[in-house]
């Protein structure tokens, strides 16, 4: 049975790389789209059910494909990747002081004999950030950590000195619930 990663995050492919696996990687290009009726956490695990179901057409044969969505939120506000500097900026400062929760929804769709079973699941983890001051962030905005990633930081990178606690799913955060995948890949596979 193949596995399939249907993201171009270099992130998600070493977290998956852990559980020793072979796999595949296939980009999804789908766009992400919101409902306005849906909580942010359905929103989360509809992305992430799109994009498997998107490769799901690309690909053939027995498989399992895996995807996932990863979405910083304040106040029931998502931060995802900063448009520049400024924007970056303007999101360190709103996260700075306080906490703010990641929401990473996993989606595993195994096809075998032309029959789909589907898989969801999801981590709401929270993460408390020092009060940063300008020099703090420009410093951090000087490098290229900050702009690849939803909500401007990376907790595994520069920004991790930082963090000052995190509750919940440490994996979930970088962008995958590794235990949560082994889980279902150990009863499926």
């Amino acid at each position: 049975m193949k596995l399939i990663l249907a993201s171009a995050s270099p992130r998600r492919r070493e977290l998956l790389k852990l559980l020793g696996y072979d796999f595949e990687i296939v980009v999804s290009k789908k766009e992400e789209v919101f409902n306005s009726k849906l909580s942010l956490l359905e929103n989360s695990l509809n992305i992430s059910r799109d994009k498997a179901i998107e490769v799901m057409g690309l690909t053939e044969g027995d498989r399992i494909i895996i995807s996932s969505d990863t979405m910083v939120v304040k106040d029931d506000k998502i931060y995802g990747k900063p448009k520049n500097r400024n924007d970056a900026y303007q999101m360190l400062k709103t996260l700075s002081g306080t906490y703010h929760e990641v929401y990473t929804s996993l989606t595993v769709i195994k096809i075998e004999n032309k029959k789909k079973t589907e898989y969801q699941d999801y981590t709401i983890s929270k993460v408390f950030v020092d009060s940063l001051n300008d020099d703090e962030i420009n410093s951090y905005l000087d490098t290229d950590e900050p702009y690849d990633k939803a909500g401007a930081y990376a907790v595994q990178g520069i920004f991790s000195k930082h963090i000052n606690k995190i509750e919940g799913d440490y994996m979930g955060i970088m962008g995958l619930p590794v235990n949560k995948l082994y889980n279902i890949l150990k009863e499926i596979l």
